[in-house]
């Protein structure tokens, strides 16, 4: 795997985990991050949607899949931009920012190893 690649991998290894504890554990985390109580079984949809998506992220990773790559900065963004919005409008709580902010950062990571990657 390249360096690019790699940054997709490990952010599919977070998204993979997350969604384990939403499907399995999700009372511990949504009262830790002040999250609004769901109804039964949604937090286990979001958890295996989390799931089923890093594991797009880590074969597409493994496969050096340049393109998917490059399409995750602007999903990245748009679901930091998505959670803050969120916020904003009273939705959700301001936790919600830290979910964002890990895909922002997540974002300029691959960001900044596809632009190692050119300059060399």
């Amino acid at each position: 795997m390249n360096y690019s690649a790699k940054t997709v991998f490990y952010f599919g290894i977070y998204l993979v985990c997350t969604g384990l504890i939403f499907l399995f554990i999700p009372e511990p985390i949504i009262s830790l991050l002040q999250l609004p109580i769901t109804p039964t079984g949604w937090s286990s949809v979001v958890g295996l949607l989390a799931l089923v998506i890093g594991a797009y992220y880590i074969a597409c990773g493994k496969a050096n899949s340049e393109v998917f790559i490059r399409a995750t900065l602007y999903v990245r963004w748009a679901f930091a931009i998505g959670a803050t919005l969120l916020f904003i409008v009273g939705q959700m709580p301001v936790s919600i920012i830290l979910f964002g902010g890990v895909d922002a950062l997540g974002a300029v990571w691959t960001a900044m190893a596809l632009k190692s990657a050119k300059g060399k």
